[in-house]
C-alpha cells in the first residue's frame, strides 16, 4: 500500500500540502482528489514521472495526458495563444470541470509530455488541487486514477486498491463529489469541437459561445 495522508478537502493544511509538493518536486507520482474523480499526477516537466504514469495506467503512448494549472499565468507558458472562444469558456467555467485543448507553445514541441502540437489544460475547482499547484509553482499531470478502460477511483482507498505501492503518495480528500469526468473542448479551430461531453453539457458550451 502507498503512504496515504488525509487532507481537509475544503481547507487543505499547508504542512500536508507541502509534503505532497516535495514528492512532486523530486519527480514522484501521487494520487489525489479533484472535483470530479481521483487522479494520478506528477510534475509536467519530469520525463521519468510521465513515463511511469503511462506504464501505471497501461495507457497508449499516442494518447496525450491532461494538465491542471493554477492560473492564466501558468497556462500562458504552455500555449501558443488563447483564442476568443477559449476566453469565453474560461470566464464561464473555470475553475471547474472543463478541459480546453490549445495549440502547444513551441517550447513544448517534442517534449515527452504531449507528443503532439496540442495540449489539454484546465483549472480545477478543487482546493486541494489549487493548493498543490500554487505551492509547487508548476503545472501538474491530471489523468484519472485507473487502468486504461477501467472505471476511475472516487476514493483514496480505491486508488490504493488499483495501484498498491506503485505510487509515492496518495492524498485522501474524502470521496469525490462527482463520478463524471471533465468535458473536453478543442479550441484550436472554429467552430470549436466538444471532444468529450462530461460534467458540462454540450448545450451549456454552445449557449456560452452563441451569447453576445
Amino acid at each position: 500500500m502507498s503512504e496515504t495522508i488525509k487532507i481537509n478537502p475544503k481547507q487543505p493544511e499547508d504542512e500536508l500540502i507541502g509534503r505532497a509538493v516535495r514528492v512532486l518536486r523530486k519527480g514522484g507520482v501521487i494520487g489525489y482528489p479533484t472535483e470530479t474523480v481521483y487522479g494520478i499526477g506528477s510534475n509536467i516537466f519530469s520525463e521519468a514521472a510521465i513515463d511511469r504514469i503511462y506504464n501505471l495506467k497501461n495507457r497508449d503512448r499516442s494518447k496525450a495526458l491532461i494538465v491542471i494549472a493554477a492560473d492564466i499565468i501558468q497556462i500562458g507558458d504552455l500555449v501558443e495563444d488563447i483564442p476568443e472562444a477559449a476566453e469565453r469558456l474560461m470566464e464561464n467555467f473555470w475553475p471547474g470541470p472543463l478541459t480546453l485543448v490549445f495549440r502547444a507553445a513551441s517550447e513544448l514541441l517534442g517534449s515527452p509530455f504531449h507528443r503532439s502540437s496540442t495540449i489539454a489544460i484546465r483549472i480545477p475547482d478543487s482546493p486541494i488541487c489549487l493548493a498543490l499547484l500554487k505551492s509547487s509553482g508548476f503545472p501538474i499531470i491530471s489523468t484519472s486514477a485507473n487502468r486504461s478502460n477501467e472505471p476511475p477511483a472516487v476514493t483514496a482507498q480505491q486508488v490504493n486498491e488499483i495501484f498498491g505501492d506503485q505510487l509515492d503518495l496518495i492524498i485522501d480528500g474524502s470521496e469525490t463529489l462527482s463520478t463524471t469526468p471533465s468535458t473536453v473542448v478543442d479550441v484550436t479551430r472554429l467552430p470549436v469541437r466538444v471532444l468529450r461531453e462530461g460534467a458540462i453539457s454540450k448545450l451549456e458550451i454552445d449557449t456560452v459561445l452563441e451569447s453576445v
